[in-house]
């Protein structure tokens, strides 16, 4: 970055450089979750008071419904406006997870994934945190309060990645922080309702299907799921229906890591992996190109048969 951002924080350069930019868009990972929605979510109010022209940008094709009570949801586009000299991302470990291409604007990574690529002018990475929220929460909390709004979108997302606080990553920070999150307003009962009681007849069908299709290898250690496009189709529901069922193979008592498989429309697999104790999966989602945390990761591949990508998979845990 320039010079005169040296000597400052790397919170106050990017109010620094928020307040040198015109066109901001807040850009969130395909096949978003609450994590990457709530913190650009949370952004968008504080951006738009001090009068910048602000865009809210998610590039896939579909976005899970569960989050339309979050504010601002309805005003998320599917694509870079004309006009950009600030790109914030959030949540996302590496520039082609946002789904789009280069430009000439500055970017500004806030993120929690150790696996992080460092793409941005300014990088904001905190492994020790919970969920990108609460990196969200600090840099805003250093330009004013936050509000109810912003707490509703900040407690989406560290309630989403501690799986409702009963995850490796649920430390005494991430309580501190939804004590915080509970005094501006926010009701965690009703967020846990909008997010987990919601389901379609057609993703409950899917999750049938799922079970049918768990195998346990490994003296029952490692459960494979799949769901094919097939499987889709057939119980009418959508890719992000599907986003629960690798903790139904993780939760399983034996298991220790954790395999989905979902099949893409060109026949290629988008790979989930947990863990439950021991093995570090971001690790091996790493040797596929993908990342993520050391319980929670995954992958895309053009690999089409899938048993050969299962079999690379436990070849590289057991290694």
């Amino acid at each position: 970055m320039k010079k005169q951002y040296e000597g400052i924080s790397l919170h106050e350069q990017v109010w620094k450089l928020i307040d040198e930019s015109h066109y901001i868009t807040l850009i969130t990972h395909i096949n978003p979750d609450g994590d990457t929605l709530g913190s650009a979510l949370s952004f968008y109010p504080s951006l738009k008071q001090m009068g910048k022209n602000v865009s809210l940008v998610n590039t896939s094709s579909e976005i899970a419904d569960k989050y339309d009570f979050l504010p601002n949801f309805k005003k998320i586009k599917n694509a870079l406006p004309a006009k950009c000299d600030l790109l914030i991302s959030f949540d996302c470990g590496s520039f082609d997870r946002l789904g789009i291409e280069k430009g000439d604007f500055k970017i500004i990574n806030i993120d929690h994934h150790k696996s992080n690529t460092m793409y941005g002018d300014i990088n904001i990475i905190d492994v020790s945190c919970a969920s990108c929220t609460l990196i969200a929460y600090e840099v805003l909390e250093l330009n004013h309060a936050i509000t109810k709004d912003e707490a509703v979108c900040i407690y989406t997302g560290l309630a989403e990645d501690t799986g409702f606080f009963i995850h490796s990553n649920t430390d005494e920070l991430a309580f501190k922080y939804a004590a915080k999150l509970i005094s501006k307003g926010v009701n965690p009962a009703e967020i846990s309702q909008n997010l987990k009681m919601r389901n379609s007849l057609a993703k409950t069908r899917l999750t049938a299907v799922f079970i049918n299709s768990i195998a346990l290898l490994n003296d029952a250690t490692i459960a494979v799921g799949t769901i094919t496009q097939e499987d889709l189709k057939k119980t009418g529901a959508l890719k992000h229906d599907s986003e629960h069922l690798v903790d139904i193979l993780r939760n399983l008592a034996t298991v220790e890591l954790a395999i989905f498989a979902m099949e893409e429309k060109d026949g290629t697999f988008k790979v989930s992996l947990r863990s439950k104790n021991h093995l570090d999966v971001s690790s091996i989602a790493q040797s596929f190109g993908g990342g993520g945390h050391k319980r929670a990761a995954g992958f895309e591949t053009p690999q089409t048969n899938l048993e050969t990508i299962i079999k690379k998979i436990i070849e590289k845990a057991k290694a």
